[in-house]
């Protein structure tokens, strides 16, 4: 039985580091997945799946072992709402306990739903730690979540610690080309 918990916690591990797409499909709807198809369009990446490690990357070399060790196996990714009460206590349960973390805002209908395409289902907030999905704030929850993926208890991060600021999970669109066709024709 415990053989086949540690290779179930294996192949969690080694999936982790799958991105995250946004793409136009032919028939003109939008998909998101783990892997975009031939046929997509419009192919956006969003990011890696529970991944905290491109905004955590610089700043991980500074932390402790055990914490270094568990935030690049299992990234912690907060998905919440900026004016959300349940939302900002998930968050200081984070800071609380000492648990780098990057934090997604859901604010768009793109945001929705891609966090549903997640497999985060609708309620915030939501904890990524690694591919595990803590779904709403309960404590003793998202606590069994980070002990099972290796987060040590009693571990201070270091004095100059910075969490990054949120992001959207879906990347705002680049402002659109006909602001400067304008400007070329007013020369």
């Amino acid at each position: 039985m415990r053989l086949r918990a540690a290779t179930l916690l294996l192949l969690l591990a080694a999936c982790s580091a799958l991105a995250q797409y946004k793409w136009t499909e032919p028939q003109g709807q939008t998909g998101y997945g783990d892997q975009a198809p031939r046929d997509a369009t419009h192919v956006e990446r969003l990011g890696t799946m529970g991944s905290s490690a491109a905004d955590l990357s610089d700043s991980l070399e500074q932390l402790p072992y055990e914490i270094r060790r568990a935030a690049k196996d299992f990234p912690v990714v907060l998905y919440a709402q900026a004016s959300c009460p349940i939302c900002d206590d998930g968050r200081a349960f984070l800071k609380a306990h000492a648990i780098p973390f990057s934090e997604r805002t859901i604010a768009t209908r793109e945001d929705i739903e891609a966090f549903r395409q997640l497999g985060a289902g609708e309620q915030l907030p939501a904890l990524a730690v690694g591919r595990r999905i803590v779904r709403g704030f309960e404590s003793s929850l998202w606590g069994e979540a980070l002990a099972d993926a290796g987060y040590p208890q009693g571990i201070p991060l270091p004095n100059n610690w910075q969490w990054p600021a949120a992001k959207p999970l879906v990347p705002p669109a680049p402002p659109s080309a006909p602001a400067a066709e304008e400007s070329a024709e007013t020369q």
